[in-house]
């Protein structure tokens, strides 16, 4: 009863984080297409396609599968409230909101059988008000890197099943689901995460050795919920990593304006930096702040001291394990993000793909929430513990609630952020990186795609259905000519004569056909690639074995 009280407990601290979403109107923020990808989202549930890949929409009406790359999580959430009819503003905020909520509720599960209730309470908050979240959800509105944010503290649950037996069953699922978690939410962060914990489980390995206390089913149990996430997240990373070349992705961070080591944070940054609404730039001045909190920073200080003293005077627990980590997860990703760091990101590669070494911040500030709580944890009076952390909590919201806040809000009806023009033009010059990068680019409105075939003086369209994933139009031609369809081609397109599959001509990035002379049925249908179907056969076997780990789990209590 007590777990759930503080459960509770929780999430309505945090309340304040989420509070400015429930007034009239929206706000602006860096990543302004929440609400137009939602709805996308919606539509393409709506006409029964799962997983969502491709979206017509977007791309100036050409399409693109914005859904085979870029985390799909929270838009699922989103885009199913939208589906069933709520508005698609009220489910963008409820995105919005879920993501931050999400946040308190799963550092709560991870740290309450560590440190307490009352300490993993405390911490949640210390972890969800972070300057760097009001960053992420009310500055730079990226959506898919807080929701990450959210499961990360789930991927550190397995570490649990290291040094208890029992329940291992819910340390592997709840890793599991928080693998799943942080890759189809964030690419960049999911492969970070992947590769910090398997860095870790290597190094805890070494350790064992040395120990002579090592065991391969230790070690395995740790990994055990990696490859299970990552089975189920394959319907998305694997085809996104595999049929990355067919987009404009690569390109786009390939020939970004500002490299990776333009990014860095300066040290005092992290301590204080003056709080604005624009943009990351080179040098210590950015136009949005990059601190850590400094009540964060402290309590922080006063756990590691705490941590020191303790290690030296009795056993290590598991208490001073997770702190341990917690402390090394602040120290090394905070040092990452700054100058200094830059000899150790020479050697490592790929990072371009990582554009802000700040991203980084997302461990610091679990690692403060762990850091912090196991302050709490270390009082042995019950009462003083429930007192000072209640100071805690209420110091931590009264201190960072005012940065979770918009810019400002503004009035505009739900319908001007659904029409083709908001959609097919406004929308995608944003973001079109997910086009083919031989497709035309509008240079103003009237460019953007209405109607998938047009007809001209020796081609009449006489009927076409369409959605995100088919076209089936009959077309009268005078003469044999090839006809262009105003779809992006991508892996997966199979296009039809009159039944008769076509090998088309693929021309600035847009598929062609031939059509004899007289009625023709033309057809296009979007399918899975061999990729998408392995990786879909793995997430579906993923689930399978989840299925199994839950079943087993309870019959063995184990």
């Amino acid at each position: 009863m007590k777990f759930w009280v503080g459960l509770i407990i929780a999430i309505i601290c945090s309340f304040w984080i989420v509070k400015p979403l429930w007034v009239n109107g929206y706000f602006p923020m860096h990543d302004d297409t929440q609400v137009a990808r939602v709805v996308v989202m919606g539509r393409a549930l709506r006409t029964g396609q799962f997983p969502v890949r491709w979206v017509s929409d977007l791309g100036y009406g050409y399409g693109y599968p914005i859904y085979n790359f870029y985390g799909p999580l929270p838009y699922y959430a989103g885009g199913a409230l939208q589906a069933i009819g709520v508005d698609s503003v009220v489910a963008t905020k409820a995105m919005f909101a879920l993501g931050a909520i999400l946040a308190s509720v799963f550092f709560y599960l991870f740290a309450q059988p560590v440190f307490g209730i009352t300490a993993a309470i405390a911490g949640s908050v210390l972890f969800a008000y972070a300057p760097y979240h009001a960053v992420q959800i009310y500055i730079r509105g990226a959506v898919g890197e807080y929701w990450a944010i959210a499961f990360v503290p789930l991927v550190l649950y397995p570490v649990r099943s290291a040094f208890s037996k029992k329940g291992r069953w819910v340390a592997i699922l709840a890793g599991s689901i928080g693998f799943f978690g942080v890759i189809c939410s964030h690419t960049i962060l999911g492969y970070i995460t992947v590769a910090l914990y398997i860095i870790g489980v290597f190094i805890f390995s070494i350790v064992r050795i040395i120990q002579r206390t090592f065991t391969i089913s230790s070690s395995m149990k740790l990994l055990m919920p990696v490859l299970i996430g990552l089975g189920l997240g394959a319907f998305f990373w694997l085809p996104a990593y595999w049929e990355m070349g067919s987009t404009g992705v690569s390109l786009m961070v390939k020939n970004a304006p500002t490299g990776f080591y333009d990014h860095f944070v300066c040290l005092g940054q992290l301590w204080n930096s003056p709080w604005g609404y624009g943009g990351s730039a080179p040098g210590c001045v950015d136009g949005m702040s990059l601190k850590l909190g400094k009540l964060q920073l402290m309590l922080t200080i006063l756990g590691i001291i705490l941590w020191f003293l303790s290690i030296r005077k009795r056993k290590v627990t598991k208490r001073e394990i997770f702190t341990g980590i917690g402390i090394a997860l602040f120290f090394i990703s905070a040092f990452a993000t700054t100058q200094i760091s830059k000899p150790v990101w020479n050697v490592i590669p790929f990072v371009s793909y990582i554009q802000y070494p700040w991203r980084l911040l997302t461990f610091s500030i679990l690692g403060m929430g762990i850091c912090a709580g196991s302050v709490i944890g270390y009082i042995s009076s019950p009462r003083i513990r429930h007192l000072v952390a209640a100071i805690i909590i209420i110091v931590g919201i009264a201190v960072n609630a005012k940065l979770f806040a918009p810019q400002y809000q503004y009035s505009r009806d739900t319908k001007d952020f659904e029409t083709p023009a908001e959609l097919r033009y406004t929308i995608s010059k944003i973001s079109d990186e997910y086009l083919p990068p031989d497709v035309a680019r509008p240079e103003n409105i009237s460019e953007i795609v209405i109607h998938p075939i047009d007809g001209s003086d020796t081609l009449r369209v006489v009927d076409m259905y369409e959605t995100d994933t088919y076209l089936k139009a009959q077309l009268v031609s005078r003469v044999s000519q090839p006809v262009t369809i105003k779809k992006a081609y991508f892996p997966g397109w199979k296009y039809y004569v009159n039944g008769i599959p076509m090998d088309p001509s693929i021309v600035g990035g847009l598929p062609s056909v031939v059509v004899l002379e007289g009625m023709s049925t033309l057809e296009a249908r979007f399918t899975d690639t061999p990729v998408r179907t392995l990786g879909n056969i793995l997430s579906l076997v993923s689930v399978a074995v989840m299925g199994g780990i839950i079943y087993y789990g309870k019959k063995t209590n184990a």
